[in-house]
């Protein structure tokens, strides 16, 4: 028996070998103790940083965070989790491998699981497994820092492969497994990622019920629908902790749609409870741009890589824009290479890009395979969700069908950067090529038949490589900034002019005008160098298949050649965008929180609190978390902040009204010293500090005049509320110049204050109105608060002497914590009632 079983897992252990041999490889810089310098990390470690002292001094996560947008929940970036969590199961499937090993690893392992789920070859589920995880987007994302992405990205063949085994009618095995690996993928927080796993989810289910129809079999169809169901749902409670409290927090975020103004908008372009689609569609892939999926520089690469050396290494010699600028204006190389650094190699339709999605010439040579020979039904939803994926990753190039999905489809509009739809494709172009594969060596049909499959897959492959080839020479390679680059060339040689006449007119735009062309010509060439590379990839695969099929080589040597020729391929290009270059000491990566010498002076001061507003930044302030490291900001980094103060940035903040900064308490402007270039912090004496009371309270009708108000309101002496809150704003206030209000302590989830006055006051606290878990307390009875000046809190106060105080006390995070307790108990038992059923049945034999 023993024989037996090592027999059959030989296979499989070869397989996590070698797994975890490219992932060492590929991340040796992570066993030395070095870390990615991610730029997305840095950002949540700025944002996060107050939270994490926090639990160092109180032994647990705080609920809100202080530290960026003048306040926000900061569970959306920390949790204290709960326990049970399944999460543990996580190191057992990567090794406790270090990130971003750990990372290829997990994508890996799952896809080869939902390879012998669909009992393809073990090498070839190898090769499947290493493509889907190397695909140029996963090291791209991982190089910015999308971690979480990533995660979520390599748990989506575990949950697809679960699902099948469901409908494989092993209800216990797939069923414990899909609501482990579900929970898994929902606790990384990536909706996005879990939303496009559930689209490829349905197509298999309706697929399914196609195949279950013809085979008069609705039974098994609707069991497994039921186990499925009921497996998601359990997968989805255990990690209630994580996607409950951000469901709730959702409604109240840009994402969720949150504004009340009405004025000033595009109504076309808004989608209700959901993103602008100016927005939510800027990183839309071009139709064109799909080119990247069989040649990975047919649009230039990344926005980051520039056209230099890159083509010098591969020809030997100057790109001929280099070579363009030593000939027009007699600089030396070095300069000449230096200054192309700048040019950008992109030309295609985003706003930018990290680099292209690319799935390997020898993938697409084998997808292209599997749709001649794959006869299961997989082939169906597998098609289906390829062209979902593309189609979706289009985004407003594809209008017609992506803007009706996104006002339609539920929780769509909740999404940005329509590219990363790719992510279907990525899984479904390896499944195709290793069930392709495994069709290919088990067909059985006549010979002639054999021929004709495989003679059109090779016309098929040569005809997208003819397209392919018609495009490079038909392409203008013009980007939608090229204007402005020749229009700053231009002007820089206009700048050394000592007269500008028409003559020195013309040979500036001359000049421009021929920069740019040979910009194109360079573009040009990074396309055909990798054409040329694929071309020779597919040459080698199909060379492979002809060989076997000639019978010059044995099964495992097609096998073998067909994953070292797509490793090398997918993991070549892999380099390019992560690689040890991106890896740092991790004191280097700490290094980019040091403080200046603003900062140590700001903390120096340690009166009432105050928050800051970091202006030193070529960056927006409100993209950047670098001053929520040290201080509580107005400003920050999330990809969904509150949508109320969205709004007061972009209608007060960004046109610099003092008043609503000294309303946010803002004593602090960190601004950059024009004769040193360093930032120095600038006082604002007139901040409000934490707390106020106002002479009195203004009414307005709805949040398009509270806006408007706030234009010339003097906010210190007023208070502005929207009718539908009077009932609660209490009685109005009545002078006294005696009246203090005294702020006491902040918690993050608690703050004190201290009133005294002879009559009734109205007093606006500094704080963020966030009514889904703030509640105030008038020596310690309830009291009701209402929103104030668009974006604050502000509450009557009974004369007399008063202690106050605001807790956040979200229920949502008891009951979701609650919940994920109860559920991971019920995955454990199922895990551990399996593990036991196993024992027994191999005790039995």
């Amino acid at each position: 028996m023993k024989s037996t079983w090592l027999k059959t897992a030989t296979p499989h252990i070869i397989a996590i070998l070698i797994f975890l041999v490219v992932s060492v490889i590929y991340c040796q810089p992570a066993l030395q103790g070095k870390v990615v310098e991610q730029h997305d990390i840095q950002g949540w470690k700025g944002m996060a940083q107050q939270s994490f002292e926090f639990k160092e001094q109180h032994g647990h996560f705080p609920l809100w965070s202080n530290s960026m947008f003048s306040g926000m929940p900061a569970y959306t970036f920390t949790s204290n989790g709960a326990p049970l969590e399944t999460i543990y199961i996580q190191s057992l499937i990567t090794l406790a491998l270090p990130e971003p090993m750990s990372f290829f690893f997990l994508a890996c392992v799952t896809f080869y699981f939902l390879a012998m789920v669909l009992r393809v070859n073990p090498l070839a589920g190898i090769m499947a497994a290493l493509a889907y995880a190397y695909s140029t987007f996963d090291p791209i994302i991982i190089a910015v820092g999308h971690n979480t992405q990533m995660i979520a990205i390599g748990y989506a063949p575990a949950v697809i492969g679960s699902l099948l085994l469901v409908f494989q009618r092993r209800y216990l095995l797939g069923g414990t497994l899909l609501a482990l690996f579900f929970g898994l993928q929902t606790s990384t927080q990536h909706i996005q990622v879990v939303y496009y796993t559930a689209i490829v989810m349905i197509l298999i289910s309706i697929a399914y019920l196609v195949k279950s129809i013809k085979e008069s079999d609705l039974k098994s169809a609707f069991t497994g629908y039921g186990v499925a169901l009921l497996a998601g749902i359990l997968g989805l409670a255990t990690y209630a902790i994580s996607w409950y409290p951000l469901k709730d927090y959702a409604k109240e975020t840009m994402r969720g749609g949150k504004s009340e103004l009405t004025v000033a908008t595009d109504s076309t372009n808004k989608t209700k409870g959901g993103l602008d689609k100016d927005y939510a569609f800027g990183w839309s892939y071009g139709i064109g741009e799909s080119a990247t999926f069989l040649v990975p520089r047919a649009y230039g690469g990344s926005t980051a890589t520039m056209v230099n050396n890159e083509l010098k290494s591969e020809f030997g010699d100057n790109t001929k824009t280099a070579g363009t600028l030593m000939e027009k204006t007699g600089m030396q190389e070095d300069q000449a290479n230096s200054f192309v650094k700048q040019l950008p190699a992109y030309w295609g339709p985003q706003p930018g890009t990290s680099g292209p999605v690319y799935f390997g010439a020898v993938i697409c040579f084998l997808f292209i395979l599997g749709l001649f020979y794959v006869k299961s039904w997989h082939k169906w939803w597998i098609l289906a969700a390829t062209i979902t994926g593309i189609f979706l990753s289009w985004g407003k190039n594809f209008s017609s069908l992506n803007y009706f999905l996104f006002d339609f489809l539920p929780l769509y509009n909740k999404f940005r950067a329509p590219s990363m739809a790719l992510i279907i494709p990525q899984l479904t172009f390896p499944l195709l090529a290793a069930l392709g594969i495994q069709q290919f060596l088990e067909d059985k049909d006549t010979d002639e038949i054999k021929k004709k499959k495989f003679r059109m897959t090779l016309m098929t492959a040569g005809a997208v490589i003819l397209l392919l080839a018609a495009f490079y020479f038909m392409a203008d390679y013009s980007g939608e900034r090229d204007a402005s680059l020749k229009q700053q060339l231009t002007s820089s040689m206009l700048g050394g002019a000592k007269q500008v006449t028409p003559d020195v007119q013309q040979q500036a735009e001359g000049f421009a005008q021929t920069m740019v062309n040979s910009l194109r010509a360079d573009r040009q060439s990074l396309f055909g160098a990798d054409l040329l590379r694929s071309v020779i990839f597919i040459l080698v695969a199909a060379g492979l298949f002809y060989f076997y099929k000639t019978g010059k080589i044995k099964q495992q040597v097609l096998l073998i050649g067909l994953l070292i020729a797509s490793s090398i391929d997918l993991l070549g290009i892999a380099g390019r965008y992560l690689n040890y270059r991106n890896f740092v000491e991790k004191d280097e990566f700490e290094a980019a929180f040091q403080p200046t010498a603003a900062d140590l002076a700001i903390k120096k001061d340690t009166q009432l609190p105050f928050r800051v507003f970091d202006q030193s930044e070529n960056a927006n302030p409100f993209e950047s978390s670098r001053a929520s490291y040290f201080h509580n900001s107005i400003g920050g980094y999330s990809p969904a902040k509150l949508g109320l103060y969205q709004d007061i940035i972009t209608h007060q903040l960004a046109k610099g009204n003092m008043q609503v900064f000294n309303m946010l308490n803002t004593r602090y402007f960190i601004q950059q010293d024009p004769s040193t270039g360093q930032p120095v912090p600038r006082q604002n004496p007139e901040a409000f500090g934490p707390s106020w009371f106002v002479r009195e309270v203004r009414f307005v009708k709805n949040a398009d005049e509270e806006m408007k108000a706030l234009d010339s309101a003097s906010l210190k002496e007023t208070a502005i509320i929207q009718e539908r809150y009077r009932s609660n704003a209490g009685k109005a206030p009545v002078y006294d110049s005696s009246a203090t209000i005294q702020w006491l302590e902040n918690l993050n989830d608690i703050v004190k204050y201290k009133s005294n006055s002879n009559s009734d006051q109205f007093a606006v606290f500094s704080e963020v109105f966030y009514d889904h878990g703030w509640n105030a307390y008038i020596d310690g009875k309830p009291a009701p608060y209402v929103k104030v000046n668009y974006i604050l809190r502000g509450m009557s106060i009974p004369a007399g002497s008063h202690d106050i105080e605001f807790r956040f006390e979200p229920p949502v995070i008891r009951l979701s914590q609650s919940i994920t307790v109860i559920s991971s108990a019920i995955v454990y038992l199922l895990l551990i009632g399996l593990a036991f059923l196993s024992w027994k049945r191999k005790k039995l034999v």
